[in-house]
């Protein structure tokens, strides 16, 4: 669509003109706070006016032939007016990972062909020691590097860039294999934001707190972009430690988050073990309301709002109207849980390559385990469904990639027959998208049966006794097919609450122990196809990506 177009429809003709419409509306009102409320503070006005300043800085002759700048820094505020001014400038943003190491972020810095990055204290050493080449304008202020040197004075600034024009490049991969770098045009973002618009409910009363990496499209979208839209306040946590999350979430009145699984999961597990150690009639009435609330929800009541009003202000989540978990699948206990004590709590589902959102709860049709229907203007569909239904979900609409920057071949094989494949399989019912795993992750039986790994970890991730889990098939020696074989980490605050155990020097036969009965009761309940026939035992956390999702190559 070109610029004129959507002027003439009222859809902005870039992220900047999205962002410089709220800004002028609510100039007075706090946009960023970092370091969990107490940090740097910036009012609507005061980031437009830094926006344009950088903005200015980069539309001068010396950066005249610069089309690509990097942006690497831990969650603060002037990581978005980084960004904003970029995409301002008619350039085109590359954040990188925070949590790669330094070989990798100069091997994606090379790939890139970076020569000026913006950076925070933390990286500015590390980059600056991959070469005299690379430019650097740092977040600090007693840098040589600041970036204050980049302000145009006075601003001499043109708003540049389309839906068209290409935004931002994102990295999916470091060092291992051939890095690739995912195209997202302004346009692509701005229908994905447009499109979760109209699904899910901001607005300007909003406080956000931001906790996943900037870098990720996840968090770019729906931390970053959604609630400065709207004229929410962002704050940024001071980390991913629970204790600093839910002081962070009271200190601030925040209203909303949007998290990985990993994430809830341990707030439901803290939560679980406060009430277990609580009185008997405490925790007698806290099952009853439960129950209660159960009920009401199968009327289509929300009766946890109120029951549980006393626990959620107990917690410090006396504020927070909703959570959004992605990134990766949520067992539905987890979901439930939130969804009966009286938080929405919406699941969704995307991929980098679409901007990403392509389907999400709404908070009036909630299904627990679906991750909802599809958004409006993505067009969904299941490739080759097998006799249940499921299938490879592809997708297409204005969001989604073009493809991989130099990288046709890669390109070819997500687009294909002009639909996007995902490699993710799911199936619908009723409308709503359930996803079921990935394709490379599927395990087939000896005859010939599809096993999915993902169904088997929620089941076994609703034991109190397990912490983290990955399933795999592991090849038949001598034989055909695979079977089924799963890693588990025992929750040790658990095991320690009901036996005593010694977190320090674990008894490992106790806990083979009960994890045997845990993956039998699970046995029991699936065709026999799908039973587990073995596990180990992992006394330590799995390894993650930046974004909490599981290394399972690192474990096959």
């Amino acid at each position: 669509m070109a610029a004129t177009d959507s002027q003439s429809s009222g859809r902005p003709v870039s992220l900047y003109a999205a962002f410089e419409a709220v800004a002028t509306k609510y100039a007075d009102k706090t946009a960023l706070i970092g370091s969990g409320g107490k940090g740097l503070a910036l009012t609507y006005r005061e980031a437009l006016t830094r926006i344009q300043q950088l903005a200015a800085g980069l539309q001068t002759p010396e950066f005249s032939g610069l089309s690509e700048i990097g942006l690497i820094s831990e969650n603060r505020p002037e990581w978005p007016i980084a960004y904003l001014a970029i995409v301002a400038a008619g350039k085109t943003v590359v954040p990188l990972d925070a949590n790669l190491h330094p070989g990798e972020i100069e091997a994606i810095i090379r790939h890139a062909g970076l020569s000026v990055l913006f950076v925070s204290g933390r990286f500015e050493p590390v980059v600056a020691s991959f070469g005299p080449d690379l430019r650097l304008f740092s977040f600090e202020s007693e840098s040589p590097n600041n970036w204050s040197k980049l302000v145009s004075s006075p601003v001499d600034f043109t708003p540049l860039g389309s839906r068209e024009t290409v935004a931002s490049l994102i990295y999916t991969s470091g060092t291992t294999g051939a890095p690739k770098a995912v195209i997202l045009t302004h346009g692509n973002l701005l229908a994905n934001l447009e499109a979760i618009d109209k699904a899910i409910h901001f607005d300007e009363r909003d406080v956000q707190l931001s906790l996943l990496p900037l870098h990720h499209t996840f968090e770019t979208t729906c931390g970053f972009l959604t609630p400065l839209i709207h004229g929410a306040t962002i704050v940024y946590a001071r980390g991913l430690k629970s204790k600093e999350v839910l002081e962070d979430i009271s200190a601030n009145r925040v209203t909303l988050m949007c998290g990985v699984p990993l994430l809830y999961e341990k707030m439901y597990h803290s939560i679980h073990r406060k009430v277990e150690t609580a009185p008997l009639i405490r925790r007698l009435m806290f099952r009853l309301l439960l129950w209660i609330s159960a009920l009401g929800w199968q009327l289509g009541r929300r009766w946890g709002r109120g029951l549980f009003a006393g626990v959620r202000r107990r917690a410090g989540l006396a504020d927070i109207r909703m959570f959004v978990s992605g990134a990766a699948a949520l067992p539905p206990n987890i979901q439930r849980f939130f969804v009966l004590i009286g938080f929405d709590f919406l699941q969704g589902y995307g991929m980098t390559e679409a901007s990403p959102v392509i389907s999400v709860n709404r908070a009036d049709s909630i299904v627990f385990g679906s991750v909802g229907p599809p958004l409006d203007g993505v067009e969904v569909r299941i490739d080759r469904p097998d006799e249940n239904g499921i299938g490879e979900i592809i997708v297409r609409g204005e969001n989604c990639t073009s493809g991989y920057k130099n990288n046709p071949e890669q390109t070819a094989e997500l687009w294909r027959n002009g639909w996007l494949h995902t490699g993710d399989l799911g199936t619908f019912r009723d409308g709503q998208l359930w996803i079921t795993g990935r394709a490379k992750n599927l395990i087939v039986s000896a005859a010939g049966k599809n096993i999915y790994p993902e169904e088997l970890e929620e089941k076994l991730s609703e034991s109190d006794y397990i912490l983290e889990v990955i399933v795999f098939g592991r090849a038949k020696h001598g034989r055909h097919g695979e079977e089924v074989r799963a890693l588990i980490v025992p929750d040790i605050e658990q095991f320690q609450l009901e036996f005593g155990l010694d977190p320090a020097q674990p008894n490992a036969d106790l806990v083979r122990e009960i994890l045997s009965r845990e993956v039998a009761m699970v046995n029991a309940e699936i065709a026999d196809y799908k039973r587990i026939t073995g596990f180990e035992v992992h006394f330590q956390e799995l390894e993650k990506t930046s974004t909490k999702k599981v290394k399972r190559f690192v474990y096959r």
